[in-house]
């Protein structure tokens, strides 16, 4: 059965650094199974060339090479955005450009052409040091997450190996759009995916087969709110299963909950070679609180040489 394309949304800039996820979608997927949009938001005119008429004649001369010098420049971003995707092995059909001129903050400009276009996600770096800090310098990744509502966001750092994903599961249905998104963005690539969640029970980690988990998780899930969460890590499963993953690319994995949260998610993933990490986001108490969760903070701040999914 052929592979339906994804459709990734790049912000670029004319940097190297907002092309650095290119990389990782290129391990990722084969250039056949991939879909781009590389978007360049302009930033506004002086508000002096905004107004359409009556302004004298050097003020036109004026804005118009500002227009044709942006113009030229944005070119030059393309074609080097295309040159870059070109060695990589992408199709030159399955790339696109966007360019429109900033009028909103650059995240919520982002997200709503996110929307237009109905991607499958929005793709960033997680660290910049150009004109995409509007994105996630500092703690910014919070202006994706606020607008971002209906599209996932996919930030990368570093080198990774897209082999292993790891979506982290908790008894909110946010967990199951996040092992939804997953599971369809790797059914065609190979990859394994552990549904793991961080429990203060078990001394040591515990993993299994989702079919073995009845049997083998019986001593963590001893109280009705512990079955409830052991109900939600089969629904994902199940999910997984109905997005043509087999039982051999499935764990469930249970590990320590020392108080760290994210740093013991972190650490595990690191430990066992994972390159993704899923986090869901529930309504209805919004973005909002969702960031102030230090777990989803620290992950954010934290992660390294690996690709960060959310969805919402």
């Amino acid at each position: 059965m052929q592979t339906q394309p994804k459709c990734l949304l790049l912000p670029i800039d004319g940097t190297h650094e907002s092309l650095r996820p290119l990389a990782f979608i290129s391990r990722l997927y084969p250039p056949s199974e991939l879909n781009l949009i590389l978007c360049y938001l302009s930033p506004p005119l002086p508000p002096v060339y905004w107004e359409a008429v009556s302004q004298p004649p050097e003020l036109l001369r004026k804005k118009w090479e500002i227009l044709e010098e942006r113009q030229q420049d944005v070119r030059r971003i393309f074609d080097h955005a295309r040159e870059v995707l070109l060695k990589e092995g992408f199709s030159e059909e399955l790339i696109q450009e966007h360019i429109e001129q900033r009028e909103l903050s650059a995240a919520k400009q982002a997200c709503l052409l996110a929307d237009i276009k109905k991607v499958d996600a929005v793709l960033v770096q997680k660290r910049v040091t150009s004109s995409l800090e509007g994105f996630i310098r500092g703690d910014s990744a919070s202006a994706l997450l606020q607008h971002c509502l209906s599209s996932p966001v996919w930030f990368t750092e570093g080198e990774i190996d897209p082999k292993s994903a790891a979506i982290c599961i908790v008894d909110e249905d946010a967990s199951l759009r996040v092992a939804d998104h997953a599971g369809y963005m790797l059914s065609s690539t190979g990859a394994e995916i552990t549904l793991l969640h961080a429990a203060k029970k078990p001394s040591h980690p515990i993993s299994c087969r989702p079919s073995e988990a009845l049997e083998k998780l019986a001593g963590y899930a001893d109280t009705p709110v512990r079955r409830g969460k052991l109900s939600y890590l089969l629904k994902a499963s199940s999910i997984l299963a109905d997005q043509g993953f087999d039982e051999g690319r499935i764990r469930i994995t249970l590990i320590p909950d020392r108080g760290d949260t994210a740093g013991e998610i972190l650490s595990w993933c690191a430990s066992n070679g994972i390159g993704i990490i899923g986090l869901g986001h529930s309504e209805p108490e919004g973005v909002w609180s969702f960031l102030k969760t230090s777990v989803t903070r620290k992950i954010l701040a934290d992660f390294k040489n690996m690709a960060v999914w959310v969805t919402q």
